[in-house]
Formats: C-alpha cells, sequence, structure tokens
C-alpha cells in the first residue's frame, strides 16, 4: 500500500510537471502572435519598443538599412540631407537588410520608427513594400518617438500608401503601460 501511495505522489509530480512545460511552452509559442518592428537612429524609438515590449512580450526586431544614417543624413535643416532628399521624392527607397521572422505566426505587428518631416523614415516605407505581402491580414499597430510631431500625420500617409493593410492609428511613445494597452485594444 505504501509504495501504491509513493508511486501514486510520483505520478501526480510528473504530471504536474508537464502540465507547466506544456503552459510554458505555450506562452513562447504565443509570444509570436505579435511582433515588435522597429527602425531607430537615435535609440528612442529602441526605449519606445521596450516599453511595448514589456507590455506586450512581443519579440522586437530592429530593421538595419544597409547604408546607416549619420548626424549629416538625418539634418532637416540642409535641404541635401538624405532624410530630406527621401521626403522630397517619396519614391526612394533605401536598401534594408532582411528581416528575420515569419510573419505568418504573426497576428498582430507594432511599427516604429523617429518621426521625420512629420511622417515614418523611407526606410518604414522600404519594409512596407518588401514584406507588405507577408503583412496581409495582420492587425498593424504603429507607433513613433517625436519632440515635437504628433503621430496623426504618419498614420494618414501610412493608411494613404499601404490601403491594402489593416493599419490602425498609431500611438506616440513614450507612453504608460495603460496608454498602452488601451491603444492595443482600440
Amino acid at each position: 500500500m505504501h509504495i501504491l501511495k509513493n508511486i501514486l505522489a510520483i505520478a501526480t509530480v510528473i504530471a504536474i510537471s508537464c502540465s507547466n512545460m506544456v503552459q510554458a511552452q505555450t506562452k513562447t509559442s504565443d509570444n509570436i502572435k505579435s511582433v515588435i518592428v522597429y527602425f531607430t537612429h537615435s535609440g528612442n524609438t529602441e526605449l519606445a519598443a521596450k516599453q511595448i515590449a514589456e507590455v506586450t512580450e512581443a519579440k522586437m526586431i530592429r530593421l538595419l538599412p544597409e547604408q546607416s544614417y549619420s548626424s549629416e543624413d538625418v539634418d532637416w535643416t540642409n535641404e541635401q540631407s538624405r532624410c530630406t532628399q527621401e521626403h522630397l521624392n517619396q519614391s526612394l527607397r533605401p536598401a534594408i537588410k532582411p528581416v528575420d521572422i515569419d510573419f505568418a505566426k504573426a497576428d498582430t505587428v507594432f511599427i516604429g520608427f523617429p518621426i521625420w518631416w512629420h511622417e515614418e523614415p523611407a526606410v518604414i516605407r522600404t519594409f512596407l513594400d518588401n514584406y507588405g505581402e507577408q503583412l496581409k491580414g495582420k492587425v498593424i499597430l504603429p507607433f513613433c518617438t517625436s519632440y515635437e510631431s504628433p503621430m496623426s500625420e504618419a498614420d494618414a500617409t501610412l493608411k494613404k500608401g499601404y490601403p491594402a493593410l489593416k493599419i490602425r492609428k498609431g500611438l506616440r511613445l513614450p507612453a504608460k503601460p495603460e496608454e498602452i494597452k488601451k491603444w492595443i485594444k482600440q
């Protein structure tokens, strides 16, 4: 009888352990349900992406242009700077390094960027051009960082430029976790 009780106790422990392992595996698998893709130049957008990751536990993927942007490239006061030229000529698309993610597994894609010229940088348009087919049917939540510019103009240019995508209203960060949760539920 004593041996039977020990066997039952061991079986129960094993069953609970297996159950916990399945739950842990499920949680890890669910984390791919949302992904954060972001471009940062000064590091502010990376901090914003981390804020969203803290709320969502989503995987973060940094967009990297093939040719990095220098301080001179982002000098909006210089008409010849790279960011100004990309703003003036909306067809310019800087090459980006490939993104290592299977978007088929994601339901929600957060896309983050600094505001340049009241809109998303051309790097974001390159990303959407390159991965737009894979993003169809996904909920896309853009977010930005900016000292002054609101998200509204970038919202408008994204929706106009990519009408086939389910782009929702964006959020300017930093924000409190409650604000981020409310924005996600919109």
